[in-house]
This record gives structure tokens, sequence and C-alpha cells, in this order.
């Protein structure tokens, strides 16, 4: 709305255009709040024509049901349509006195650069009085004394002009400060008698809703940077503890904003879905860790002392033999053997890598396994994919019962293993989904082509409930 006028305004004492807006387009606006006051009205009309029963408009059980509520929506949106006529006849009459400050500012502006003229002008008339003079000099004429007085005349009138020039100004614009109270008190005079009143708590609700959406905006982007990592780094367990914080935060404040009307439940439902995911696949992981666990502290040594007791076996059985009989048992006892380091290599060398949740109870365990993981994937890209889908723990038990289980197996794999990495697999790739905002899940939200920001605008012409 800015049309500053481009002038020497500092001759009025304003670095710049103290009237920038031009006041023609001020119509448009004046034109919207009379379009919106007198819609207002018409609904609020018709509203009150169903609340008072006409049959015609509205009939049956649920009209009747629907009769009171319908006088006091009729009663709240014909006080709310006065609010938007006072702004309608409020600019209505500003204007004009816009359009005059802009007028008598832009004249005393070109008085002032006239008398400025004039100014520089008498300021190089010659000036005999107060010119330097040699002491043997002759006395001054009166003409010379007339042209030093026509001089300072001539300086005073324009310095006067420029006073003119800055009162004037001062003046139009006291004049547009007064017309903009008045216009400003025209918009409120109804405020505290028409029964729409905001509340304390309604304006705290407001500044949350705005803080919550913009929450939510923020979030979403963090959660997405957070998956792109966890897809070149799978297995980290801060980012994973991380992404679920992020996750958590942003469906409780989708839930509040979707409960006022002003978010989508949609978003909810997959953050909850993606939360529920998460869990059950953290309850799955944490057994299968067990299992790992007690493999490797208990079933680990058992099928050690299995191997010691055949390898004696084995030795007392190669003495006793003949040696046409030797080599079968020998080869045994060379494969027992083998066997035998070979597990107790896997025993030293194999230990459960914790899962995220185990950060509160160790958090330098974890953290130093997570530095580890970033030490080999980054450099030697030795990644573990598995670990990004979850299938880590069941192929991990796997190899464990592989290893232990050379005299026998210890470990089947069990359908319900497989539940964990489906609900994390789902709840790790839903998590960003359930951050998205509405204009993003929604293909004919008109605010998709806008600034993703637009939707942290609680009142904004691009909002949910635009105001």
């Amino acid at each position: 709305m800015s049309a500053a006028r481009m002038g020497e305004w500092s001759l009025v004492d304003h670095d710049s255009d103290p009237v920038p807006a031009d006041p023609s387009e001020l119509d448009e606006v004046i034109a919207h709040y009379k379009k919106i006051s007198e819609a207002m009205t018409e609904q609020a009309a018709l509203l009150k024509r169903i609340g008072d029963g006409d049959v015609r408009l509205l009939k049956g059980q649920s009209a009747d049901a629907m009769r009171k509520r319908a006088r006091e929506s009729a009663g709240a949106l014909d006080k709310a349509a006065g609010r938007y006529a006072d702004v309608h006849s409020a600019l209505d009459t500003y204007e004009p006195s816009l359009t005059t400050a802009r007028t008598d500012t832009w004249n005393a502006l070109t008085d002032a650069e006239k008398a400025n003229r004039e100014l520089q002008s008498a300021e190089g008339m010659p000036d005999p009085v107060n010119a330097t003079r040699p002491d043997d000099a002759p006395p001054l004429t009166d003409k010379e004394k007339t042209a030093s007085s026509d001089r300072e005349a001539a300086i005073n009138t324009a310095g006067s002009g420029i006073a003119a020039a800055k009162q004037k100004v001062a003046g139009a614009l006291e004049a547009l400060r007064l017309a903009a109270e008045t216009a400003a008190a025209k918009i409120r005079e109804n405020w505290k008698v028409d029964g729409l009143h905001t509340s304390g708590w309604d304006a705290f609700v407001h500044r949350l809703n705005k803080f919550l959406k913009a929450l939510v905006e923020i979030l979403t982007y963090i959660g997405l940077a957070l998956a792109v990592l966890a897809i070149l780094i799978p297995g980290l367990n801060v980012i994973a503890l991380i992404g679920i914080g992020v996750a958590v935060v942003s469906v409780v404040a989708s839930f509040i904003l979707a409960a006022q009307g002003e978010g989508s439940w949609l978003g909810v439902i997959l953050g909850v879905l993606s939360l529920v995911g998460i869990g059950i696949a953290a309850k799955i992981a944490s057994k299968l860790k067990g299992i790992q666990g007690l493999g490797l502290t208990k079933a680990g040594p058992v099928q050690l002392n299995l191997a010691k007791d055949k390898i004696g076996t084995l030795a007392f059985a190669l003495r006793n033999l003949t040696p046409a009989a030797r080599d079968g048992v020998r080869d045994a006892l060379f494969k027992a053997v083998g066997n035998f380091r070979s597990m107790g290599d896997f025993l030293l060398k194999t230990r459960v890598s914790p899962g995220w949740w185990h950060i509160f109870k160790n958090p330098k365990w974890v953290l130093k396994e997570d530095w580890s993981r970033l030490t080999k994937a980054w450099p030697k890209g030795d990644y573990r994919w598995d670990r990004l889908i979850g299938i880590s723990d069941i192929r991990d038990v796997n190899k464990i019962a592989s290893n232990l289980g050379l005299l026998g197996n210890i470990y089947r794999i069990k359908p319900w293993m497989y539940v964990g990495p489906i609900a994390y697999t789902i709840g790790w790739f839903g998590r960003p989904f359930s951050m998205m905002n509405p204009s993003i899940l929604n293909p004919n939200d008109p605010r998709k082509n806008n600034d993703g920001w637009h939707d942290a605008n609680y009142s904004g012409l691009t909002g949910e409930n635009p105001v």
C-alpha cells in the first residue's frame, strides 16, 4: 500500500514522505468489509427466520432441535456483522482525511522547495553592510545599504515560507492523527456492549495454537532430516531416541490442534500408529536382545562344556582304538577342536548391542556403540541396512544360533519375531508422514502451493479458520 512520494522532505523536518499510503488502495479494503458485513447480515437474517420457526426453510424433528441454536447463532452473527460494518464505516470516513493529508503535505513540500530556492537566491545577493571592508574604505552609500536590507528581507521572507510549510505539514499530520483516532474509536465503540468478548483464555489459546502450528511445522523438517540421516547411517540409537521424541511432541501438538478444529485428525492417527509400531518393535526387539544375551551368557558356556566333553571323549577313544580305526575318530576330534575354538572366539568377540531404550540406563555404553557404528559406516561404508528396517536382531539371533549350534540347534526363529521388524518399518517410515501438515497431506488444500510457513499463521488468509 506504500506510495511514497520523492522530494526534499528534510525541508519540512521529515526524512521521507510522512503520508506514504495511497488512498485509492483503501477502496478495495472498504469494499471487502462492506461485502462481508452484508453477507453476514443476510445469513443472520436467514438463521433468525429458521430460529423463529419458518418451516419453508427447515422442518422436522431435527429442525426443532436446531432452532434454538439457529437463534443464538443469528444473534452472534448479526453482532459480528455490526463490527465489520463499523470497520467499513470508519475506513470510508478516514479515506478523505488521508487524501487531504496527502494533498496538504505535498502542497507544503512544494511551497518549501520554492521557498528554499528563493532562500538560496537571496543568500547570493550582495551584502555590502556585512562585507569585509578595509579601514580606509569610503562610507557606504544609500544604494549599498538598501542592497543589504533587500537581501535580509528576502532571506527572512524565504525562511518564513519554509517555516509556514513546516507548520502546514504538522497541521496536516495532526488532522490525520485525529482522523485515525476517530476511525479507531468507531471500530471499537461497540466492542464492550455487543457481547462478543474475547477472554484472556481465548487470547491464550490463540497464541498457543499459533505456537503449536509453528512447532509442528519445525518438527516436520526435523523428523524428515532424522529419517534421511538414519538411512545414511542406520542403527544409531541417539537418532532413534530423538526421532521418537520428535514424533511424540508432534503427535501431542497435532492432537491439541485437531481437538480445536485447527488441525487434521489424519495426522494424529498416523502419528499414533507410528508410535504404536515403534513401541511394538521396541518390545519385540527387547525380547530378541534378551535371547541374544541368554545365548551368550548361558547357552554359550553350556555349548563350550559340551564341546569340551566331546573332545575328551574322542581323545579317550582315540587312545584305545587300533591304528586302522583312528582316522575317522581323529577327523571328528579335529572338527570338535575347531568348533571349540570357533565358539570360544565368537563368545569373546560378540556382545549384545544396546537398544535405544538403554540410553537411560547406561548412556556411555549406548553413545560408545553409536560412535563405533559411525566410524565403521562413514569411512569404510560397512553398512548394516538391516538395522534401518529392524531385522538386525533376528539376523543377530540367527548368527548366535549358528555359531553356538555347531553341536546342535540352539534357537529357532519364531514367526512372532518378524512382527517387530514389520512394526518398526511401518513406524519408521510412517513417522515423517505423521508430522506432515494438513496442507501437505491434502492435495486439494489451497495452501499446498503457498509457502509452507503459512500454515503457522493462525489468523492469516491461508489459515484454517481465517478471521
